[in-house]
């Protein structure tokens, strides 16, 4: 029923007593339909024959303009009604239409500095919270040596930055991962560890040794970020979130002050009254 409706509220919009001059694919009196139209209304798989898919709609169209036209004459207790109905669909389009390019283009020339969105991160924290837990980690690989264990002792307790450069003078194969991650992003290095690294404490680590042939090697993981589900997320997380929340709220607030605008200017100009 709504694929019914929608077809003949979608036609009757459209419907125009003379042909148009691109080509159409169907006609039911004096109302035509169009390639163009069609194509706009339907999708259309890849691979798909295009011609089959426009006569199929096209009987479709045709089909629900003489339904519609029977129904009209064989229900003229409901015509004013449908009418009505028919006109109050129209306005709501336009003013939907209306109201999605205006906000598209006021929202291109809107911009929040990092102070106003801290403001209301801070103003709104408690709806920022966490629905999983998130996890920053960095990890190392090296020679299951005396030496090798001395530096990373050390190493366990530097910062990111400095835990790169260790990492790059020695030429050891290892990483930082300072964004927060979900826990599948764990899944590549879980498979080495018998300890579950998602259930870790923080800046608490993992250690296995791990053979390949000949080769054994020392694989260490460190966990140096949680948050876990319910905990509020940090700022740079949700800082688009912020902004496109702010970015809302002044859109709904303009568009309301143009709709208002609008109003008053009809009643103002005699175009509209109240009685």
């Amino acid at each position: 029923m709504r694929k019914y409706l929608l077809v003949y509220f979608v036609s009757f919009l459209a419907a125009c007593g003379r042909r148009p001059d691109e080509p159409v694919i169907a006609r039911y009196g004096d109302r035509y339909l169009s390639r163009n139209e069609a194509l706009a209304r339907i999708t259309i798989p890849e691979g798909s024959d295009t011609t089959l898919l426009l006569r199929t709609y096209a009987a479709e169209w045709i089909r629900q303009q003489a339904l519609a036209d029977t129904a009209y004459r064989l229900l003229p207790e409901l015509r004013t009604r449908v009418e009505a109905q028919v006109q109050d669909y129209r306005a709501k389009l336009l003013v939907a239409y209306l109201s999605r390019l205006l906000m598209e283009k006021a929202a291109a020339q809107w911009s929040f500095s990092d102070s106003v969105l801290l403001e209301k991160y801070h103003a709104q924290s408690a709806g920022f919270r966490a629905l999983q837990p998130y996890y920053r980690y960095r990890w190392v690989r090296l020679a299951p040596t005396h030496q090798a264990r001395q530096e990373l002792s050390r190493a366990l307790g530097w910062s990111d930055s400095a835990w790169a450069r260790w990492l790059e003078s020695k030429n050891y194969a290892g990483g930082v991962v300072g964004q927060w991650v979900p826990r599948s992003a764990l899944d590549s290095l879980q498979f080495f560890f018998p300890t579950s690294l998602s259930t870790l404490p923080l800046r608490g680590t993992a250690q296995t040794i791990y053979t390949e042939g000949k080769t054994s090697t020392l694989l260490v993981f460190q966990l140096t970020g949680l948050i876990l589900p319910g905990q509020v997320l940090p700022f740079e997380m949700v800082r688009e979130q912020v902004r496109n929340l702010l970015l809302q709220e002044k859109l709904h607030a303009w568009l309301a002050g143009f709709e208002d605008s609008v109003y008053k200017r009809a009643i103002a100009s005699g175009v509209g009254e109240l009685y």
